[in-house]
């Protein structure tokens, strides 16, 4: 068995606890924080017949040759030096990006995701689209920047309003996210035509569910909501949820591992609705999801999961 690279920065409980886990096995693993390149790590790479040949070295050099799987967890920026002008940085960190990333890229080995996979998975529409294909229920949905557009859709009803991006990183470099709002007609105004909007339609919830998806395994959870603000979004009220088993449907299954292989993910966060007469209605999947706190809420094996996916212990 070969080298496990796990790509992270180094404040990450998800990637402490499955390397800690890949330890306990004795398994050949290595952290490596892509912010320490260039500064504090180099590459040096030939191209040979099958592909690029040479060393990473940061803590210790890594054999390219030597892995046999990559799991690009949440990779740090670059770090280039502060005092360059500010086009040297953004031209060494563009370079950067292409050159180790394109490097390791090219392995032919397991990635759990792809980072290309990844990125391109990322965007909403094309997810949405997809789960639609595949058969997922999947809410109303509209994406607009025109006022009237938005006031149809919406009708006398209340609607979702939710990013289509991820969020941002502040100056802080801490992650913001929009968080769901309920919006009527009337408060549509000049603004919408300022960027597109998601408008979708508000659906009944039970419950809601994550589905972490590591390979073939799928590991659902069910997560009900204790306050107002975490039935709408719970990812504004953690203290308020509890978490439990669920059966996930055969249909739904199936439906999942066709988006998953259209997308060409191996892991995957989705978040669906249980709907009170017992539908599953489909929002999202999160190419980079967290986890960990599931797994330790909800006691699921998803640590040992993604340590067996890593050391291609799952088939």
């Amino acid at each position: 068995m070969g080298i496990v690279l796990v790509l992270t920065g180094r404040d990450d409980l998800t990637a402490d606890a499955v390397v800690d886990e890949l330890a306990r096995r004795k398994a050949s693993v290595v952290r490596y924080d892509t912010s320490d390149f260039p500064q504090a790590s180099r590459v040096a790479v030939a191209l040979g017949r099958h592909g690029w040949e040479g060393h990473l070295s940061a803590e210790r050099s890594i054999d390219l040759q030597t892995i046999s799987a990559v799991w690009w967890r949440r990779p740090a920026e670059f770090n280039v030096p502060v005092d360059w002008p500010d086009e040297a940085r953004a031209f060494a960190v563009s370079e950067a990006r292409v050159g180790v990333l394109g490097v390791l890229g090219s392995l032919p080995v397991r990635w759990i995701n792809h980072p290309a996979r990844d990125s391109a998975a990322n965007y909403k529409p094309v997810q949405l689209a997809v789960a639609a294909r595949v058969g997922l229920d999947v809410p109303r949905t509209i994406i607009t920047s025109d006022p009237d557009h938005a006031r149809e859709f919406i009708g006398a009803d209340e609607v979702i309003y939710k990013g289509l991006s991820g969020g941002v990183l502040t100056a802080q470099r801490r992650h913001r996210y929009l968080p769901t709002t309920v919006l009527r007609a009337d408060e549509i105004d000049a603004g919408v035509t300022g960027t597109a909007h998601l408008f979708q339609e508000r659906v009944p919830k039970q419950c809601e569910v994550r589905l972490t998806v590591i390979g073939q395994r799928m590991f659902p959870v069910a997560i009900h909501a204790g306050s107002a603000a975490a039935r709408l979004d719970w990812r504004t009220d953690y203290p308020s949820l509890t978490y439990g088993p669920i059966e996930l449907p055969v249909d739904v299954e199936k439906s999942v591992r066709l988006l998953m292989d259209e997308l060409g993910l191996f892991f995957g966060a989705l978040d669906f609705a249980v709907t009170p007469d017992g539908r599953w209605v489909f929002f999202e999947v999160n190419p980079n999801g967290q986890w960990h706190w599931l797994a330790v809420k909800a006691g699921v094996p998803m640590i040992e999961a993604m340590a067996d996916a890593l050391q291609g212990k799952d088939n």
